[in-house]
């Protein structure tokens, strides 16, 4: 069993900046890591990144990359799997020269992987989608040892590699051959694969995210003393262009597991696959001041990260982000979203600091009607936000924050209106149902949760709400 699991990101971030589209698949992979270690299970988030990953601005949205996990492609670990790996394939003939790169043979393991399609457990549809496009195949024509099946065949493969599929149009084959629109997959380049500058991106990238969740231990030893059995990875968030890593990585995988580098439980190195969709945020058409005979300068592009991050908190543009759709689902709304997010957090934090002191040790006494009343609407939001985080929905999860905060406010009116004022157990029921909500808004908008919680002198590392 492994010793933790981990979330993983195609979310490319090795850039000096940040985009909105990005960001947006950081913050769901980071709020639902967070998640899963509220329900007590030893996860990290594991980055792709080297030395050259804006983790000031990372660290500014609150995206809890577990550094001490990162493996770059070009760390001597990565490095050492690949080269024994292809010492391996190489021997077992798995390999092969073609236009100055070497490439592994790909046709058994897309086969493999093609069968797997249907049972592939958790994944998006777009993500499923993406598998499928690249693992589309046709079985070229048989070779009829010469007359006009040399020609069919030869006019066959071009038609195909003319349409951008990768093809092997040797004439020597003798029986029909499958051909996958993915091709053979480049490992190295040049005339030896033997010295790291040879190594092909596409190779370490994959190995760099398969070993994220492997312990020092493992990645220190030989490849192959002792099979690991970390994977499959708990989540993984990709955009929609990662079709083509996530099957890199299935591809390296099964290759490690026939070479006996790792165990693959139930087949596959991916868990649950969520791809998510770009999000586009329009500007709000304001009324033309009459007063401004002069016009005003034309808005800020709304999409523009840096733009946003002059005008609002990161934490709001973090939970604009979650709160604006489902990850999967476009978005088109408007830029106004940003304002909502800031206006909901500032609303839930001055209003919680202001009434959740002692709220770690205070508890809802059910003796009274309202008082129940309360006691059950946290109960509610708490199953609510748990199975909403159980889903990859935080989109639901923003908006169940948002009405247990507004709950807590009408329990409050309700009370002024029945008995004029609250009593000590009407206070100590609202500090212990703001930690409640603080505890629920913690992979949101964590910096908002954690003042919260320091507040009410309850323990934040474990945001208990989010739990199962």
């Amino acid at each position: 069993m492994p010793d933790s699991s981990y979330v993983l990101t195609f979310c490319p971030q090795s850039g000096p900046d940040l985009d909105l589209d990005r960001l947006r698949g950081l913050a769901v992979a980071d709020a639902l890591a967070r998640a899963r270690q509220a329900r007590g299970e030893a996860t990290v988030l594991a980055p792709a990144a080297g030395a050259s990953a804006p983790r000031a601005q990372l660290d500014a949205f609150a995206i809890g990359y577990d550094w001490d996990v990162a493996l770059p492609p070009d760390d001597p670990a990565v490095t050492r799997w690949a080269t024994w790996l292809l010492g391996r394939l190489e021997g077992a003939g798995k390999l092969h020269q073609r236009n100055g790169e070497w490439r592994l043979r790909c046709g058994a393991l897309h086969a493999e992987s093609e069968a797997a399609v249907d049972r592939l457990e958790g994944w998006t549809p777009a993500a499923v989608a993406g598998q499928r496009e690249l693992l589309a195949h046709v079985d070229a024509p048989v070779d009829d040892a010469g007359g006009d099946g040399d020609d069919a065949l030869s006019e066959s493969l071009s038609k195909l590699a003319a349409a951008g599929w990768a093809v092997d149009n040797r004439k020597d084959k003798g029986t029909p051959a499958v051909h996958y629109a993915a091709g053979d997959l480049p490992v190295a380049r040049g005339e030896s694969w033997e010295t790291p500058e040879a190594l092909h991106p596409r190779l370490t990238a994959a190995l760099a995210l398969l070993l994220a969740g492997a312990g020092p231990e493992i990645r220190a030893a030989e490849p192959g003393s002792a099979p690991g059995a970390w994977l499959p990875a708990t989540l993984t968030v990709a955009d929609r262009d990662s079709a083509h890593a996530l099957l890199d990585l299935r591809t390296v995988a099964r290759a490690l597991r026939d070479a006996g580098a790792i165990q693959l439980r139930g087949g596959e190195p991916l868990g649950p696959v969520l791809a998510y969709r770009p999000l586009r945020l329009k500007a709000v058409r304001r009324r033309p001041d009459p007063a401004d005979a002069a016009g005003t300068a034309p808005d800020a592009d709304p999409n523009d990260l840096a733009a946003l991050a002059a005008a609002h908190s990161p934490e709001a543009i973090r939970f604009a982000l979650l709160h604006a759709a489902a990850p999967e689902k476009r978005f088109g709304g408007g830029v106004d979203v940003v304002g909502y997010a800031e206006r909901l957090l500032a609303r839930i934090r001055d209003h919680g600091l202001a009434r959740i002191a002692g709220g770690a040790d205070a508890a809802i006494d059910t003796g009274d009607g309202l008082r129940r009343r309360l006691a059950r609407w946290c109960e509610t939001a708490e199953t609510r936000i748990a199975a909403n985080y159980a889903a990859a929905a935080p989109h639901r999860a923003t908006r169940n924050v948002a009405r247990l905060a507004d709950r807590i406010v009408a329990f409050e009116s309700l009370v002024a209106e029945r008995r004029g004022s609250l009593d000590a157990a009407d206070r100590a029921a609202v500090a212990a149902a703001l930690v409640t909500l603080a505890r629920a808004l913690a992979p949101l908008a964590p910096a908002t949760a954690a003042e919260l919680l320091a507040t009410a002198g309850a323990d934040s590392d474990v945001p208990a709400a989010a739990a199962a």
